[in-house]
């Protein structure tokens, strides 16, 4: 084991230098390299990675019990995490301070330990991180694992060094799924790894049905539409369009870069499109590619139908949940490994749908548009869906509290 972290402390020295000529990581380099220290002793330090994790960490925060009173250090990896992180602390009771996460070189991590002294470390889904997991071992410090989730290829990565993980073991394991559990018990021989509802859920509000203006043109969303399953979209838009003559179709495309190529690819099949950001005709082509960041939202909200991307390419998905919380029955293809943690019971509902091809993801989204939904139905099954997979975050907060003051009786599993 000293050798592993010899090894992995020359890896960091050569690291170091090359992470940081990365514009993103130069901002905040002084706390990442621990030139410049902006906390103390805290009673907690949570790590939230990025944006994800960051509103895990928040969520966390905000529920624990009235009566408790803590100093807690929160560091992240991002710029778009730290702002996040920032936001909304003001009113609670807490102490909290939000940094930049130190390089995990050991020595940096020794030092960073050493000043913060948590009494406990909460690490969020699955920054497993070597040299900080070790030292908080060395220190006798525990470690939670909060909303945890591991995809399957990241747990054959991670076993190739399974013996590693079993000596840095948490002591205790929350995973959003029997599945996820599983894979952490068995990369870390740990028995004390519960089920917790995914944290995620507790987020989020009661459905959002919205009075529509009459209107002659039916709506398409092509949401979250990856590099991967372009070809296959332009088939969607192809066929709809030849049978749904006044369908408009917004076509979000999941990275703005894309933009210019899927003009390409209409150009080639002579569709008539326009992009969003650049005037009126967006009213009158069949076509609309949206290239404005915060808009999916509303066009969810006036839509007949929608196709959640990422899922026609095995990209694992991408998030249904805001269609159906939002007034539509989305549709996906094959791929949503992503979101298992949603459960079947979105699909036994009705509440998303999956077709196993694009031709099957085109029968389904004919039928969205020739049978819309009772949307006030959608409304009451969504906001029920919802309250039973919510309580993640009072849940780890309990086990949290009880780590830190030590065990007087049992946290009983979910049933």
């Amino acid at each position: 084991m000293k050798f592993i972290f010899w090894i992995y402390q020359l890896l960091w020295f050569v690291a170091i230098p090359l992470a940081l000529r990365s514009p993103r990581l130069q901002e905040g380099a002084d706390e990442r390299t621990l030139q410049k220290v902006n906390f103390q002793k805290v009673d907690i330090w949570i790590h939230a990675a990025s944006v994800g994790e960051a509103f895990i960490a928040r969520q966390i925060v905000q529920n624990f019990p009235e009566t408790e009173h803590f100093t807690i250090l929160i560091t992240t990896n991002t710029r778009q995490g730290k702002d996040i992180l920032e936001q909304e602390f003001q009113d609670l009771q807490h102490q909290i301070t939000v940094v930049y996460m130190v390089f995990d070189q050991p020595s940096l991590v020794k030092k960073a330990v050493a000043i913060a002294n948590p009494a406990l470390l909460v690490l969020i889904e699955l920054e497993i991180w070597p040299a900080l997991m070790a030292e908080m071992k060395r220190k006798d410090i525990p470690i939670l694992i909060a909303n945890g989730r591991m995809t399957r290829k990241s747990f054959q990565g991670y076993k190739k060094v399974a013996p590693l993980w079993r000596r840095l073991k948490p002591e205790t394991i929350l995973a959003i799924s029997d599945e996820n559990k599983t894979r952490f018990q068995q990369l870390f021989q740990q028995s004390q790894t519960f089920n917790v509802s995914n944290i995620k859920f507790d987020r989020i509000r009661e459905c959002q049905i919205i009075s529509r203006d009459n209107h002659n043109r039916q709506s398409l969303v092509l949401a979250s539409i990856r590099k991967e399953e372009e070809e296959q979209v332009l088939y969607i838009i192809e066929t709809l369009i030849q049978q749904f003559p006044h369908l408009t179709i917004d076509l979000f495309p999941r990275h703005l870069h894309r933009v210019p190529a899927w003009e390409q690819l209409l150009q080639a099949q002579h569709i008539n499109y326009a992009v969003k950001s650049r005037g009126s005709q967006a009213n009158t082509c069949p076509v609309v590619i949206w290239d404005l960041f915060g808009e999916l939202i509303n066009g969810y909200q006036r839509a007949d139908a929608a196709f959640i991307g990422g899922s026609l390419a095995d990209l694992g998905g991408q998030n249904f949940i805001e269609a159906f919380m939002n007034g539509i029955i989305p549709v996906t293809g094959p791929s949503i490994f992503n979101f298992l943690w949603a459960g079947e019971t979105v699909f036994t509902e009705g509440l998303v749908r999956k077709g196993h091809n694009k031709e099957e993801v085109v029968e389904l989204l004919k039928d969205s548009l020739n049978n819309p939904p009772d949307r006030q139905r959608l409304q009451e099954k969504a906001n029920n869906y919802i309250r039973l997979q919510q309580g993640g975050s009072r849940k780890t907060c309990q086990h949290i509290v009880r780590l830190l003051k030590g065990p007087s009786e049992p946290i009983r599993e979910k049933t």
